[in-house]
This record gives C-alpha cells, sequence and structure tokens, in this order.
C-alpha cells in the first residue's frame, strides 16, 4: 500500500479523533512529525489547506515542521466585510468553525478544505492572521483585492507588510468609492513591483496627481471611476493599460494625441492601449488624434489599419463603447488566438 497516495489514512494511524467543541476540532498529533522531512514533504503535498493549517497550530513544533517541509504557492487575500484567504484550490463546503490564539490574540475563523474566513473586523487581528500564515507558508505568491468597506490606510498597511517580507504580489484590486486620494500615493508606491495586474477603481479629488517613484511592472494597469490622475505617459512601461472615461474626464484631443505620438515614437513594453467612453464627443475625438497618426485603412468589420509615415503599423479595433489600439505584435498575437 502506498501510503504517501492515501495522507488520509496515514492520518487516521498517526492521528486520533479529537472531540470537536475541543480547539483544533480535527486531529491531535501523535506520530506524525517523526517521519523524515522528505516523507513528510510528500504527505502535506496530499493534504488540503485545512489539514495543513489546523496541524500548525497544534505546537510551536509541528508549525516549524510544516514550515520546513510544506509549501503553499500563492495566497488570495479578499479584504471585505470579512476577511477571505484562499489557496489557488477550489474550496469545498465543508466549514470547520475554530476559535483559538494567534499572536496572543483570541480569533474566530471558520476553516475550509482551500480557505479560511477570519470573523474579526479588527484590521490589527486580520494582519496577524495574515503574518502567522506567511510566516508558516513561506515564499508565497500573493493576490490582493480590496473593497469599499476598507480604510484606504488599512490597504496601505497591509501592501506594505507584503513588500517589508519581500513576497512576490501578483495582482492588486483595489475598489475604494470614497474620496481616498490621502493614502492612494502611497498605496501605488507601493505597488511598482506588482507582477501581474493592478486595477484601481477609486474616487479622487479633481486636484489629485500622480507621479510614480519608479516604473510600474505590471502587465496590465485598469483605471475605473475616477481617471484624471492617471497620466498614461508614465504608465507605458505596462503591456496593457484599459481607462474607463468617465462623464467627468478631463482630457483633450492634444492630450490624446501627444500621448499617441510619445507612444508611437518609443520602443516601451506597452503593447494595447483601451480606451471605455459611451460619449460620442469623446469617442470621436481618440478617432481624430489617432488620425494625425498616419493612413488609416478598413480592414474587416471593426478593424481599422494604422500606417505610420516611419513605415511602423498599429491597429485599431472600434467597438460601440470602446476603443483599442494594437500594436503590430500584439495584434498578430490577438488574431492567432482567435
Amino acid at each position: 500500500m502506498d501510503l504517501l497516495r492515501l495522507p488520509r489514512l496515514v492520518l487516521n494511524k498517526m492521528f486520533k479523533k479529537r472531540d470537536i467543541k475541543e480547539n483544533p476540532p480535527l486531529i491531535v498529533k501523535m506520530d506524525l512529525l517523526r517521519l523524515p522531512l522528505v516523507v513528510l514533504i510528500e504527505v502535506f503535498k496530499n493534504m488540503d489547506f485545512r489539514e495543513k493549517f489546523l496541524i500548525s497550530l497544534l505546537s510551536k513544533r509541528a508549525r516549524s515542521t510544516l514550515t520546513l517541509t510544506c509549501v503553499i504557492p500563492h495566497f488570495t487575500f479578499f479584504f471585505k466585510t470579512d476577511l477571505y484567504i484562499g489557496t489557488n484550490a477550489q474550496s469545498c463546503t465543508e466549514i470547520t468553525e475554530w476559535t483559538g490564539h494567534i499572536g496572543g490574540e483570541e480569533m474566530r475563523l471558520s476553516i475550509l478544505s482551500e480557505k479560511v474566513i477570519s470573523r474579526e473586523q479588527s484590521f490589527r487581528k486580520r494582519l496577524l492572521l495574515v503574518a502567522y500564515l506567511l510566516d508558516t507558508f513561506k515564499k508565497a505568491s500573493v493576490s490582493v483585492l480590496f473593497y469599499d468597506v476598507i480604510l484606504p490606510s488599512s490597504a496601505y498597511e497591509f501592501i506594505k507588510m507584503i513588500n517589508q517580507r519581500q513576497l512576490c504580489i501578483n495582482s492588486v484590486i483595489y475598489i475604494i468609492c470614497g474620496h481616498s486620494s490621502e493614502f492612494i500615493p502611497r498605496i501605488l508606491d507601493e505597488c511598482t513591483e506588482v507582477a501581474e495586474c493592478i486595477i484601481v477603481r477609486a474616487d479622487f479629488t479633481d486636484d489629485f496627481e500622480y507621479t510614480p517613484p519608479r516604473p510600474f511592472k505590471a502587465k496590465v494597469f485598469h483605471v475605473g471611476l475616477s481617471n484624471n490622475w492617471f497620466n498614461l505617459e508614465k504608465f507605458m512601461t505596462c503591456r496593457y493599460i484599459a481607462v474607463e472615461l468617465d462623464e467627468d474626464s478631463k482630457r483633450n484631443g492634444q492630450d490624446f494625441n501627444l500621448f499617441f505620438t510619445k507612444w508611437m515614437n518609443s520602443d516601451v513594453p506597452l503593447q494595447n492601449v483601451k480606451f471605455s467612453t459611451t460619449k460620442e464627443p469623446e469617442y470621436q475625438m481618440i478617432m481624430n488624434a489617432l488620425d494625425n497618426q498616419g493612413t488609416k485603412r478598413e480592414l474587416e468589420e471593426g478593424w481599422i489599419e494604422l500606417k505610420r509615415g516611419d513605415g511602423s503599423e498599429f491597429f485599431i479595433e472600434e467597438t460601440p463603447d470602446a476603443i483599442e489600439i494594437f500594436t503590430k505584435q500584439a495584434y498578430l498575437k490577438r488574431y492567432k488566438e482567435e
């Protein structure tokens, strides 16, 4: 019998059931930690997140052993009314309710097979839980979503903590409807190393401006709600920019013309830009600015080829509510994928 492929059976042999009222409610440590580390690595690979998390709560020795032998490659943090922390795997519906102490503080948690939910409203307690997980399962990459109920100051504190641990942040989604311009520059400063995606849907005062302290590395940068603060020319280190032009957008034809000229005359990483708008004057203003960049030729329905004097080619996709511009390389990739 291959016990490494049947870790539940191993656990049944090495752990005994405990009364559901006790914490942790699932298992009690017996002989599992006496196994060689190379064996434990394989055993932990076949456990779900709930089993590993509960083992870490048994004792300092159990947690240290888990840290040495177990890797969770990615955590997603969803800050809403509660804090949801998940792994990449699909979570089941069965829930273990747990109350105990982490970092010297009592906490109430709901633990699923691949997710833990903090019922604590104290942001300090939430950070203690996050720190516990990241110290237990080291070198994990991180994705984070901040929803409207989270204070911008708290979002900044969390992102800063992740960067201090030198972890890879894959994506940041920031959806805050109240005015948050006091902390958003600090939050954005902490996001320059984000690897994949940044989405900012937030409300800012009309006089808010932002200048990046260093180039952004994210492949995708998406801006919604207020967007006047977003200087297109300062984010051309991203591969894809998407901007939702709201009714208060103050960009004019000259702004678009200057941006297109600078982008199309450079060799920056930016490959694809999308402007979403339902306002006909603004839509036409963007198309007029593109007219200044070269000669247009209609292709198949909805597509326009733009040839410039220097021989470079760009491709424009028109839909009723958006204009999307591609470099030739990005266009060919899109065409191949479709």
